[in-house]
């Protein structure tokens, strides 16, 4: 009862004061709460406002337009940017051009400066700091170690300022290292009371330069000038810079010399009056706004586009060129090594990037490029860029001398600035350079040559070798403990002989008892070795030393192939296998062969001692070798050398390699299975694949030439030669190469990376089919029959492809009796047709000369099924 009274009441007097409370909380907070939403409101712009910020661009880079990145890419060739700057107070100036801003200091570490004729990099800058204490004295200091002069009571903005400024108070060190680069202006040590000050003013005092060659040393004058000492003061140096206004972004610091006109508060101006380059002088970027022009590979130029329309483009094509750039003819005689010959010299007028076609303006002289020099459209697949007159925007350059007259003249002190400069851009079968003394002109290309090139020309660099993967003595002897020692240490352990000599006579005496009984079916007749590795028609029993024995039936078992760990490339992988083709006579997967002397390998010299352990693994190898190749995949052994193999792969259906052959020379090492074998490719001078090298090198992760992990890396207990031989084609020589360089899988489904992945396509068909030509006229040793029996048989399927993919069909789309693997959207580009056209005579020519048909209806021809 009393509770409900209580309640009544409570809710009475609720209901009488509910209006007045309202008023009161309306009258104390509604000022508040207004003033909260306002700033929140406030905040919230700011906030959108700093994460409105664009892509940073920089003169040179390649775009593409958002909306068609598979179309034509454009390349940066100028850059308008405004910005707002920010002073320690917080106060903005907004809109102001970033060609009025000034670098806090004049030099920083990596600026090329130029001393008499010389050039060189900045290291380090050491400050200058005129310091006033709070007693009147006044010292003049060199900051070689921050920690002389530090901050007094460092806040957030301090900390992130790396430089001294007029205004900063400071706290100096009163004993060492800085007593001894003080120079007191005003007063002394002794006679100053205190530590603190105030800087009021701030420059480079010296800048360390590593100075990196000489107009002299690359003119190639007899008498070179003298190396600069590597400390200098500013006023000596002249900085050697291009395009600063346009490499501002958020958060960097700088100055303005002209603060009145860029609307900055009048006590600003005061303080730069007073103390020169104040502290409200120093301003932090907090915005930027820019627009760039963009010449684009058809030639046309957009002017003040918006950098959101336009995305970078971080991995260029081999076959993207742009206007007024300098490129080579690329010919290739059949009748020649497949190496690329150069001859006409061409300027680029305008690039089609979809069908790969390039108007070019040819001459042999520069002087032809202008003028009523020939235009001609032909395919990007048969230039290159001029090597020699290839530049990138920012490149420092030198200039060439003309005569020797100005060799002369360098020794005189004459003005070195105009032969340094920044290299801007191509410019009307020319080069246009800003040089060290603000000029900006228009040069032939061959006046001029980049600075990193140069050195390497001037001052090559030895190259030496390096060996890596070192034997693991004490891994290795532990192992040939395990597996027993052999039974004759005078044939294994002979340091009087070399490499050779050592493995002629170990497999001779040491040959198994199953490589006998396959070299009996290869002969027709029973064998064994003698003393120097011959076949004779004896016995099977083995001479060892003058004891006779024979070989233990068990000890010669040829063991079970190993499970391949290697993903997508185990045998029973035979979905992209060649079309098995009808020959004229059977030649054997994998044979030994007496010798072979143009191997890579045959003069590399290794240890003196070959191991039983090592023989037996080999041994092993061979086994796996015999039993497991698959039909596209041939391999011979060295019965004079058990460390050498020669494999040649079949290109498989459905990839640009079809039809192709790819041969590779493989060593086993000493420290085989430790070490993984070594394996050059046979190139023939080009570049088809980016696993294989001009210079025949392979880069594979299973044979420790890429990084990897788990079942990518060699492994001595289950990695074979027959895993990597299955790797190399399922997984180097595959559909879509392109996505083999490092990286460029993140490319894969998006529109830039599927582009670049088809013309890599294009490009690789046509270095395969030159490889053709080549390997048709000089086929590698002990493979000429197997050479020429494969092309009898693929001729008329290669032509045959060769016709559809000028009609209708895409690289790698067809299989046999030419039927496509898939729907066919989109035939091949122009430009590779024109290209295709000019190699398919040749080709043909090639197999006729060779008394090859090409006929479809050769009986040798593909057959179905």
């Amino acid at each position: 009862m009393d509770l409900f009274m209580i309640d009544s009441d409570t809710d009475e007097y609720t209901e009488s004061s509910d209006s007045e409370e309202l008023e009161d909380r309306e009258t104390f907070f509604g000022g508040h709460a207004q003033s909260i939403l306002t700033s929140l409101d406030d905040s919230i712009l700011k906030i959108d406002d700093f994460l409105s910020f664009e892509r940073g661009f920089s003169h040179g880079d390649i775009v593409s337009h958002i909306s068609d990145p598979s179309g034509q890419l454009g390349r940066v060739v100028d850059i308008d940017m405004v910005v707002d700057l920010e002073t320690q107070s917080g106060k903005v100036l907004r809109d102001v051009n970033s060609k009025r801003l000034v670098r806090i200091r004049s030099f920083m570490a990596g600026d090329y400066v130029i001393m008499g004729s010389w050039i060189g990099r900045v290291n380090q800058v050491i400050d200058l700091v005129k310091i006033v204490f709070n007693d009147g004295t006044k010292c003049e200091i060199l900051v070689k170690d921050p920690e002389m002069l530090v901050p007094v009571m460092p806040g957030w903005y301090e900390e992130m300022i790396q430089f001294y400024y007029p205004g900063q108070r400071v706290r100096m060190k009163t004993a060492g290292t800085s007593s001894k680069t003080a120079k007191w202006l005003c007063g002394d040590w002794g006679t100053k009371n205190s530590d603190e000050g105030t800087v009021c003013s701030a420059e480079a005092g010296l800048v360390q330069v590593y100075w990196i060659s000489s107009l002299s040393s690359v003119w190639g004058s007899c008498k070179t000038d003298p190396t600069p000492a590597s400390l200098q003061e500013p006023k000596n140096l002249t900085l050697l810079s291009c395009f600063q206004y346009a490499n501002w972004q958020l958060g960097d610091w700088c100055t303005l010399l002209d603060v009145a006109s860029a609307g900055a508060p009048k006590s600003s101006v005061k303080m730069v009056k007073s103390y020169g380059q104040g502290s409200s002088n120093i301003f932090t970027i907090s915005k930027t706004r820019t627009t760039i022009d963009v010449l684009w590979q058809n030639g046309l130029v957009s002017v003040g586009m918006d950098p959101r329309t336009v995305a970078p483009i971080s991995n260029l094509g081999d076959h993207d060129f742009w206007p007024e750039q300098f490129v080579l003819e690329i010919t290739i005689a059949s009748e020649e090594a497949c190496a690329p010959k150069f001859q006409r010299v061409g300027v680029v007028k305008k690039v089609d990037a979809l069908e790969r076609t390039v108007k070019v303006k040819w001459g042999r002289n520069h002087d032809e490029f202008v003028g009523d020099a020939k235009e001609e459209t032909v395919s990007a697949y048969e230039l290159v860029e001029h090597p020699d007159f290839s530049f990138c925007v920012g490149e420092v350059v030198v200039r060439l001398v003309p005569s020797l007259d100005k060799v002369e003249e360098a020794k005189t002190g004459f003005d070195s600035l105009p032969c340094f400069g920044i290299f801007v851009g191509y410019k009307e079968g020319g080069v246009e350079v800003k040089w060290a003394n603000g000029l900006l002109s228009k040069v032939d290309p061959f006046e001029i040559c980049g600075l990193e090139r140069l050195l390497d020309i001037v001052s090559p660099q030895p190259v030496s070798e390096v060996v890596t993967n070192a034997t693991d003595s004490t891994r290795f002897s532990n192992e040939q403990e395990n597996q027993g020692s052999c039974d004759d240490p005078k044939i294994l352990d002979e340091s009087s002989f070399d490499c050779v000599e050592s493995l002629r006579k170990a497999s001779a005496r040491l040959f198994p008892k199953a490589a006998f009984d396959f070299l009996s079916d290869l002969f027709g007749r029973p064998h064994v070795l003698n003393h120097s590795g011959m076949v004779k028609e004896e016995t099977n029993d083995l001479v060892v030393g003058s004891t006779e024995r024979q070989l233990d039936a068990n000890e010669t078992t040829k063991p079970e192939p190993k499970k391949l760990q290697t993903e997508a490339a185990k045998p029973s992988d035979t979905a992209n296998l060649p079309v098995i083709y009808a020959k004229p006579r059977e030649f054997k997967r994998f044979d030994v062969i007496d010798e072979c002397p143009d191997h890579y390998f045959t003069n590399k010299t290794g240890s003196s001692q070959v191991k039983k352990c090592w023989l037996k693994k080999i041994q092993q190898e061979w086994s796996i070798l015999e039993n497991n190749l698959p039909e596209s995949i041939y391999v011979r052994a060295c019965e004079d050398r058990m460390d050498l193999l020669r494999a040649c792969i079949i290109g498989a259906a459905g990839t640009p390699y079809h039809d192709g052959l790819f041969f590779f020379d493989i060593c086993f090492p000493a420290d085989y299975p430790n070490e993984p074998p070594l394996v050059h490719y046979h190139s023939g001078g080009l570049r088809l694949n980016p696993n294989l090298y001009e210079s025949g090198k392979v880069c594979l992760s299973l044979l420790n030439t890429w990084t990897g992990s788990g079942t990518e890396v060699w492994d001595p207990k289950s990695s074979t030669v027959l895993q990597v031989l299955l790797s190399l084609q399922a997984l180097v020589l595959n559909d879509k190469p392109y996505f083999n360089e490092a990286g460029y899988d993140k490319q894969v489904g998006r529109a830039d990376g599927e582009k670049n992945s088809v013309t890599y396509n294009e490009n690789a068909f046509l270095l395969s089919c030159k490889s053709m030509m080549y390997l048709i006229q000089k086929p590698p040793k002990h493979f000429e029959d197997f050479v020429r029996e494969h092309f009898t048989c693929h001729a008329p399927h290669i032509i045959a492809a060769c016709k559809a993919y000028l009609d209708r069909a895409q690289v790698g789309s067809l299989c046999k009796n030419e039927e496509l693997l898939g729907a066919c959207l989109k035939s091949c580009s122009t430009g590779f047709k024109l290209m295709l056209a000019k190699l398919l005579p040749k080709l043909v020519s090639t197999f006729t000369e060779m008394g090859i048909d090409c006929n479809p209806s050769n009986p040798l021809a593909p057959v179905s099924g």
